[in-house]
């Protein structure tokens, strides 16, 4: 199946309703992908602390990934909270699963067990028990994991977080409001002008 969005109508940047089910699953997977580091806070500074929570990058997935062909955060997230509903399932048996969670499984958590979960989604056997869903087959479903990960670190490392209130507006209407910190984090400059030659490259040496 192609994901890939071809089709150039910007209605798909409108603002993606999100239910608390989907807020509460993918802010509690892009925290496990990347947490806040006090540890580094305190050896290199403020900025250092902050993770994938800070800089909203949990919106940029949801997102992202309903702006696929196929829209696929609500599949994204009944698959990570059914790896955890087996994953309670396997630890304390049926009759320990809370199902009064509104079937957030995942988000509530901790963090050591919910990268037990996504080892279940990377295992040979992943998810055995409780089906997601029964219009996508299984080699539909496979992707779907590595493709919530690649997107965090995308959103992350972009300038998402900059753009500050025009966020979910179409791409050429947004506005870089604030200098990303994820950029600060790693020394990024941001983006400059382009010129007709390389600077800092001598096209003379060796000749």
């Amino acid at each position: 199946m192609d994901w890939t969005n071809h089709d150039s109508d910007i209605r798909m940047w409108e603002e993606t309703p999100v239910n608390m089910y989907l807020d509460d699953t993918y802010k509690a997977f892009v925290d496990s992908i990347v947490p806040r580091s006090p540890e580094l806070g305190e050896l290199y500074g403020m900025i250092q602390y902050y993770g994938a929570l800070d800089f909203d990058t949990d919106e940029y997935v949801i997102m992202s990934m309903n702006s696929l062909d196929v829209p696929l955060a609500d599949v994204g997230a009944e698959v990570l909270n059914t790896a955890a509903r087996q994953y309670l399932y396997e630890r304390d048996g049926e009759e320990n699963v809370d199902s009064s969670s509104g079937g957030t499984y995942f988000a509530r958590l901790n963090m050591d067990e919910r990268l037990a979960v996504m080892s279940i989604l990377l295992g040979p056997d992943r998810i055995n028990y409780f089906p997601v869903q029964e219009n996508f087959g299984l080699e539909e479903l496979l992707p779907i994991f590595p493709i919530m990960n690649r997107l965090t670190f995308m959103g992350y490392y972009s300038e998402w977080w900059g753009y500050g209130s025009t966020r979910s507006l179409p791409p050429n209407q947004r506005v870089l409001e604030y200098f990303p910190g994820s950029w600060e984090q790693v020394g990024y400059p941001g983006p400059s002008l382009g010129y007709r030659a390389a600077r800092s490259y001598d096209y003379t040496a060796g000749t």
